[in-house]
């Protein structure tokens, strides 16, 4: 199993432990935040996270987040 699909595998998991309405939750984000930036950082070498990613709604980071669980 390669980096990208353990990081699909573990988001999966915390959408199955996430109810529907904690969906937007800094916890639910945090959790899946956790996940790709630490594969992103384990795939690419000096890997950094977007310089707004701090500024951005929760909503806007869950979008991101779930495109590349589709990827």
């Amino acid at each position: 199993m390669n980096n990208i699909q353990a990081m699909k595998m573990f988001m999966l998991l915390g959408d199955l432990d996430t109810k529907q309405e904690d969906k937007l939750s800094d916890k639910a984000i945090a959790y899946k935040e956790k996940i790709v930036f630490s594969t992103m950082r384990a795939s690419i070498p000096n890997w950094q996270p977007p310089s707004n990613w701090n500024s951005l709604a929760n909503e806007e980071k869950l979008n991101r987040l779930d495109k590349l669980q589709s990827v």
